[in-house]
């Protein structure tokens, strides 16, 4: 695990105390790594889809169908803002004190920065690094979203787009980088390490 230098202090005002972001292409192991802060150190998940998009399109009378969920998702964006979604799970902390919060799939940097100047001291964004192969076989394996199936070269082809891209920038941009080219138990073991890592800084 890489690290870049990073202040990360305790402020009683704040209940919130760590809020981790996983950031990185798909299949590389993001929900996995903050499932693993869920079950092993008691942080609370938020997703963009199930805590934001979803309820507003069921709100709305609408079926929440990948079509769906990615038109209202790039309504918010066409706002000019890149944050927009983000801002809104910042509300969600907000209001729900007194739980350390662990966001997956954080795709735009505009999304990143939105969290750190709302939690400063708080919120630190960790880039989940794999083999373009493995992270294929992984999602074949997962078969959601439309992927069973896929040749290797169709899975490379789509991250061609430009939602995928950004991507890569909100990576450069992280506070720490882990390696999930490994197995399951070694990557339980970076993610307890992070833990521990940012507890113990000044």
């Amino acid at each position: 695990m890489a690290g870049a230098g990073y202040k990360f202090n305790h402020d009683s005002s704040l209940l919130v105390l760590m809020i981790i972001g996983f950031t990185g292409k798909r299949g590389c192991g993001k929900d996995t790594a903050a499932g693993r802060l869920v079950d092993a150190h008691g942080f609370c998940m938020l997703d963009f889809t199930k805590d934001v998009l979803a309820p507003i399109l069921r709100k709305e009378g609408r079926e929440v169908t990948r079509e769906n969920l990615i038109s209202l998702a790039m309504d918010g964006r066409k706002q000019g803002d890149d944050g927009f979604w983000a801002k809104k799970l910042c509300a969600t902390i907000r209001k729900n004190k007194g739980c350390n919060y662990t966001i997956s799939g954080i795709r735009y940097n505009e999304e990143a920065e939105a969290f750190r100047r709302e939690f400063p001291e708080r919120f630190v964004l960790v880039s989940m690094v794999c083999e373009d192969r493995m992270r294929y076989e992984r999602s074949m394996k997962r078969g959601t979203k439309g992927e069973k199936g896929m040749t290797f070269e169709d899975y490379m082809k789509t991250e061609e787009k430009p939602t995928e891209r950004a991507i890569l920038e909100t990576m450069d941009k992280a506070d720490f980088a882990i390696d999930n080219n490994g197995t399951i138990e070694e990557l339980f073991a970076e993610v307890d390490k992070l833990v521990s890592l940012i507890k113990t800084k000044p």
